[in-house]
């Protein structure tokens, strides 16, 4: 499963940026192998496999993905609220080991990785350079670093991002969204710029509220302030960033902490292969 998100991902970022890079077709010179297939009029011969023309009496050809190579950055929320978790893990759990498969998937094959973690303000930025080790070893030190802020402010980090990821780039948004609504126009100009694809990690406690009469008492980790209201006020409504991912047409992809690992490992290829099969391509 874990090689076929590999394999998903490059094919993903070939067809996003085939519009800017050099195209991302079969070759008989690649990295990995993409397809065995009858040889047609025009292939190259020195891609014929012998073994499976022999086999089957008809000429085949391997083919094999092109090497692609892409900026890829992670906006990583480190405020409070990643914290929690009402099972076994926590928001900030899951986060990191979603982070090391993608960081493991993308560096495998050359793409330079970047990290800026934020919370209410910028904590810290590493430019993306390439290596999966050299990138592992950053991003641990990053996540050991104690943040200086508690709340979330995604506006302050997209901005950010606008004003120094390389272009174009593939940017991964890690967050709760737990966030003030205030980063629309900033996330427009983000998304005309780069492909995004926002992470969305969540709890169930924070997302199912029971649709009852009575009054709800809740902690704000980020602030420190607990606050009592009307269940009827906050049950069956939607987060207004769902909304807004819509409206500028975001795909984003959802985990919770209540899921095992093999579950969210599925749903991050799945969802590669939906914006593969939709031939989502970055125009320019």
């Amino acid at each position: 499963m874990k090689k076929r998100i590999r394999l998903s991902l490059q094919r993903l970022i070939g067809n996003l940026f085939g519009g800017v890079f050099s195209s991302y077709l079969n070759a008989p010179h690649g990295l990995e192998l993409d397809e065995l297939r009858q040889y047609q009029p025009g292939d190259d011969a020195r891609s014929i496999d012998w073994k499976a023309t022999a086999k089957t009496g008809k000429l085949h050809t391997r083919l094999k993905l092109v090497d692609k190579r892409v900026a890829i950055v992670f906006l990583v929320d480190r405020s409070l609220s990643e914290k929690f978790g009402s099972f076994v893990t926590t928001k900030e759990d899951v986060q990191t080991a979603v982070i090391t498969l993608l960081v493991h998937a993308a560096s495998e094959t050359g793409n330079e990785i970047g990290f800026i973690t934020f919370t209410d303000r910028i904590e810290s930025y590493s430019r993306p350079g390439a290596g999966e080790k050299e990138a592992l070893t950053r991003l641990r030190h990053i996540l050991r670093k104690t943040p200086s802020g508690r709340g979330t402010d995604l506006r302050c980090a997209i901005a950010f991002a606008n004003e120094n990821a390389p272009r174009p780039a593939l940017i991964f948004i890690m967050s709760d969204f737990l966030a003030p609504y205030n980063y629309e126009r900033t996330l427009k100009t983000l998304s005309s710029l780069h492909e995004v694809v926002p992470i969305i990690i969540s709890d169930r406690v924070e997302r199912d509220v029971p649709d009852s009469k009575g009054i709800l008492t809740m902690h704000d980790m980020e602030t420190g302030v607990t606050k009592s209201v009307a269940v009827s006020t906050v049950a069956g409504k939607p987060a207004p960033y769902i909304a807004l991912l819509r409206k500028l047409a975001i795909d984003h992809l959802a985990i919770s902490t209540g899921e095992d690992e093999e579950v969210w490992i599925k749903k991050i290829s799945e969802f590669f292969d939906r914006r593969i099969r939709r031939g989502v391509r970055r125009r320019r």
